[in-house]
């Protein structure tokens, strides 16, 4: 009964919800047992207290069950499995000789060895265009681009990095790649579009932390175990209940009639976040049996899934399940959260659940009554969708990822390829996260580092140094510059973890200013750019995009943060379908303070290839479909944008066609126009007024043209 046979133990002392045996003679599983009929309902009852008061067996010998921390950590590996690229220490490799920037040293004594021509430096009006989109996701302005055409001293890109670095722009351009990762929404998505009423909280504290720097290691922590770290003074108490959204804001199905098998769908959805995140691994894939490919172990799956089970993400785990928030004005006002939340709950369960043939319906209204009134409070308090200690235990392994067949049960501990055999284990007064954000942010950590200056890279490249930017393990690719990833590694943590840092190295090299120039030759050699022989020529994102055609039409409102779904929490955005409303785009923010609802993305993210909001992930697909080009032709954003780059153009465009269509370009395209391209658009200018009647309508159209145009909507 303890140890258990092919369907794992038939009982779990202490725990009759747990125990096969007693969900079998319940007959609520399709294991039913008499298999004809139930037991009495009084010898159930019997069982599952006799279960439940600890399986007490007279004069039985002692069964050891469960694992002790040594025993699971003791998983064997073989030399192959150990020897994985990823799961080896970050190693200080020895700079190659013959450039200044060690990140060009490594990149030409590769191109030297396979016998590869590097590309020849961007021109300045290139190279300023794909720092402006690269840091800030905007394009330069005609005074910005001549100032750096007319600034002829060696520092003068450094000056222009400088500038870009300390712009607000920027967070909220390399706060989007990170809520990308961090599987950011407005909404729940799944069964109920429920609203995230407070998650903008978290997206305006990842763009502060990109604009004031703050180390990557500090980051993490704070994501992971922020609220445990304000409670010892090492954060403010705002800003670590406010940073642990990240475990928040995912995807759940609250419509789960299963409460035990619902915590464990929440934790694994945590788990597989956090893994894809800081450590480009697929641990949840080991859920149901080892991880198929990598040395992840179901014992590694439930001893880390173990920590997130103990941290209390939702009120209740029942088919409305609430999601925890935590006030931000204090204890006192966290107490009277509580007390509204538990007003709130019972008569919403109430509401839910009431004999619809016998309850009458003055009492239903009455209830719903008292509903709204909670709800009137909750709102009225400021909060943050944060976690908290939960109820703490370590789990048994589920046999073939089946709660209903529990075996051994796993001591809380991390991944036994990467931490080893010998781990302290996680005391029982604690979840485990705030040891997990200390483990993960030890300098010698073979993952993190590596995969964030690969994120950043990829950022500035198209391409990663590993081009699976979410998967380091087996499956992943392996990296064409090992040396230069781990000396970037290396360099990011003497740096004091700072990410802004690590764009100046990077945009400072060679590499980062070669030109996109095609070489027949390189080509075929390298045909995927692998060892970056020269600039990849990239689309612009969604939201630059979107963002680029709002500033040269000179209607972008650069208002920071704040909520901007006026929906309030526990609206459910499928009713009605209200997830379609297209106010709830109306606006000209920054793209990055559109809500982003599950289930209904907004048009301009859809078509062009918004990272999926239900999953970490850092590397968005780049499709060419047709819709894109009818979007850049026939869109709503598309009118009203040329309608105000018209106007913008005529307003400071000189006092002729010829400086107006100058202006154009160097607004649009960061370059003047060419003489014979001057004397085309006279031409169309002419043509289309006589076919039209209307010169404004000519000048509308040849604007559209440039804003549809490859080379506004590229990067070289």
């Amino acid at each position: 009964m303890l140890e258990g046979g092919r369907s794992g133990p038939a009982i779990v002392p202490g725990a009759a919800d747990r125990s096969l045996l007693i969900h079998a003679v319940n007959h609520d599983t399709s294991l039913q047992m008499p298999p004809k009929e139930k037991l009495p309902i009084d010898d159930v009852l019997a069982l599952t207290r006799w279960v439940a008061e600890g399986a007490r067996w007279p004069n039985a010998e002692p069964v050891r069950r469960g694992l002790s921390a040594t025993d699971t950590a003791k998983a064997e590996f073989t030399d192959e499995e150990r020897s994985h690229w990823a799961f080896r220490p970050v190693r200080q490799p020895v700079v190659p000789e013959g450039a200044a920037n060690p990140i060009d040293a490594f990149i030409l004594s590769k191109l030297a060895q396979r016998g590869i021509a590097p590309a020849g430096q961007a021109g300045k009006r290139t190279l300023i265009r794909r720092a402006w989109i690269d840091l800030l996701g905007l394009p330069p302005s005609p005074e910005a681009v001549q100032a750096f055409l007319d600034d002829g001293a060696e520092m003068a890109f450094e000056r222009v990095l400088d500038h870009l670095l300390a712009s607000p722009r920027y967070g909220e351009r390399w706060g989007r790649h990170w809520l990308d990762v961090a599987r950011y929404a407005d909404s729940n998505g799944m069964d109920d579009n429920i609203v995230h009423g407070d998650a903008w909280r978290y997206r305006d504290y990842v763009i502060e932390a990109f604009n004031r720097d703050m180390p990557y290691d500090r980051f993490v922590r704070e994501q992971i175990a922020g609220d445990l770290l304000a409670e010892r003074g090492d954060t403010s108490r705002r800003e670590g209940l406010i940073a642990t959204g990240f475990l928040m804001l995912g995807p759940k199905m609250v419509g789960e009639d299963d409460p035990v098998k619902q915590r464990l769908d929440f934790a694994d959805e945590q788990l597989a976040t956090v893994s894809r995140a800081f450590l480009a691994l697929s641990i949840d894939c080991a859920r149901c049996h080892d991880h198929k490919f990598d040395p992840i172990r179901s014992s590694d799956y439930y001893a880390m899934l173990g920590m997130f089970t103990s941290t209390k993400t939702v009120l209740t785990y029942r088919v409305t399940s609430k999601l925890n928030a935590t006030a931000l004005d204090g204890p006192e006002a966290d107490r009277k959260l509580s007390e509204i939340e538990r007003r709130f709950d019972f008569h919403d369960d109430f509401v839910t659940n009431y004999n619809r043939a016998k309850t009458p319906a003055q009492v239903v209204e009455e209830q719903k009554r008292a509903v709204q009134d909670a709800l009137e409070d909750y709102y009225a308090v400021p909060k943050a969708m944060a976690v908290a200690e939960g109820e703490i235990q370590d789990l048994p392994l589920m046999i073939r990822g089946n709660h209903l067949t529990p075996g051994a049960v796993v001591p809380r501990r991390f991944p036994a390829v990467l931490a080893g055999a010998g781990q302290a284990p996680i005391g029982p007064d604690r979840s485990g996260r705030m040891e997990l954000a200390e483990w993960l942010t030890d300098p010698e950590h073979p993952l993190v580092a590596r995969v964030m200056v690969n994120r950043i890279w990829k950022g500035h490249f198209g391409e990663g140094l590993v081009r699976t930017p979410d998967n380091f393990g087996k499956l992943g690719d392996r990296p064409e510059h090992p040396e230069l990833l781990d000396w970037l590694a290396r360099r990011f943590v003497e740096l004091g973890w700072s990410v802004k840092s690590m764009h100046r190295l990077i945009m400072l090299s060679d590499a980062y200013r070669m030109a996109s120039t095609p070489n027949p030759a390189a080509a075929e050699i390298d045909p995927e750019n692998g060892l970056f022989w020269r600039a990849n020529r990239r689309r612009m994102e969604a939201e630059a995009l979107r963002d680029s055609l709002l500033s040269v039409s000179g209607r972008l409102d650069t208002k920071m943060g704040g909520k901007t779904l006026r929906h309030r929490n526990f609206a459910n955005l499928n009713a009605m379908a209200r997830s379609r409303d297209p106010e709830i785009y109306a606006s000209q923010f920054r793209s990055v303070y559109l809500p982003v609802l599950r289930s209904a993305l907004y048009e301009v993210f859809s078509v062009f290839d918004f990272a999926s909001p239900s999953t970490s992930n850092g590397n968005r697909e780049e499709t060419m479909v047709a819709p894109q080009a009818l979007f850049m032709m026939n869109s709503t954003l598309m009118d009203e944008s040329s309608t105000g780059f018209t106007e913008r153009i005529q307003n400071e465009g000189g006092p002729d066609d010829a400086h107006r269509i100058q202006r154009a370009h160097l607004i649009a395209l960061g370059r003047p126009a060419e003489p014979g391209e001057l004397a085309s658009w006279s031409r169309f200018l002419d043509r289309y007024e006589l076919a039209a009647g209307d010169r404004s309508a000519a000048w509308k159209a040849l604007c559209r043209v440039l804003l549809s145009s490859n080379e506004f909507l590229y990067v070289q």
